[in-house]
């Protein structure tokens, strides 16, 4: 007997939610929960109401759910109205920046990069590091690999810790950079959070595994250049500008030769 194949998205908003749950009763995160109601409400709604007027149909709003519970994860601020913002960005950007009938840049990032870059007097990324426990972090651990697995990029996961271990060590070694500054964002929210949810968007991230490989690799050169540069949220922008520089190039010309049956 087939049993109907499990949505991966389901899988992602598992982790996301232990994610969220965790942080807020073991890991002493920033964000309280009238942070993740306003992010999470303001994404669904938008997407209900661009699903209806779109698509001229009411849809779940799976991947609004996911998107609302990472914006209220990855952002930190002392105000509730920043994540509303960014929730509503990530939503209607997927909805606007389109090629192919798909979305381009994953929402989070682009809304997250929007906010850090114009106003960042009023939202900062995550700064929290993990403060309790060994056994919390390996189940997020496992569980994110176990939702990268489902949604098929565990590659992409791969190939970015090991070029992120690659570009520290040259960082350290290379450059003097001391280790806990070369190392240690490793342990923090922040960097679990992109690795297992934001570069791992099925949707956004390049169809062949070469091509993601790459990519990652390149998010990871990235942002490993601008913290020698001393420019803070790097792996946000890092994402944003390899998926503008290579990721946009490469989903243009896939279009293309889709169109021409090639």
């Amino acid at each position: 007997m087939n049993l109907p194949k499990l949505d991966p998205r389901y899988l992602i908003l598992t982790f996301l939610v232990s994610f969220m749950v965790a942080g807020q009763l073991f890991l002493g995160f920033f964000q309280k929960w009238d942070a993740f109601s306003a992010s999470v409400l303001t994404a669904t709604l938008t997407e209900l109401v661009l699903s209806r007027w779109v698509f001229k149909e009411w849809r779940f709003p799976l991947s609004a759910l996911i998107s609302g519970i990472g914006i209220g994860l990855l952002l930190s601020s002392h105000l509730v109205w920043p994540y509303a913002l960014a929730a509503f960005l990530a939503i209607v950007c997927k909805f606007v920046i389109r090629i192919g009938g798909s979305h381009v840049f994953n929402p989070n990032n682009i809304a997250i990069v929007t906010l850090l870059y114009f106003l960042p007097q009023y939202a900062v990324s995550t700064p929290k590091q993990w403060t309790n426990g060994f056994g919390i972090m390996l189940f997020i651990l496992v569980l994110g690999m176990a939702a990268a697995y489902a949604a098929r990029r565990l590659d992409t996961v791969l190939a970015f810790i090991a070029g992120y271990l690659l570009f520290a060590s040259i960082r350290h070694w290379g450059f003097g950079e001391p280790f806990y500054y070369s190392f240690g964002p490793m342990l923090g929210a922040s960097f679990q959070l992109f690795t297992f949810f934001m570069i791992t968007d099925p949707k956004t991230t390049p169809p062949t595994r070469k091509i993601r490989i790459i990519a990652a690799l390149l998010i990871a050169f990235v942002d490993s250049a601008l913290r020698l540069n001393a420019i803070t949220n790097s792996l946000f922008y890092a994402s944003f500008w390899v998926m503008l520089c290579y990721g946009l190039p490469y989903r243009l010309y896939r279009t293309k030769q889709q169109a021409r049956g090639l």
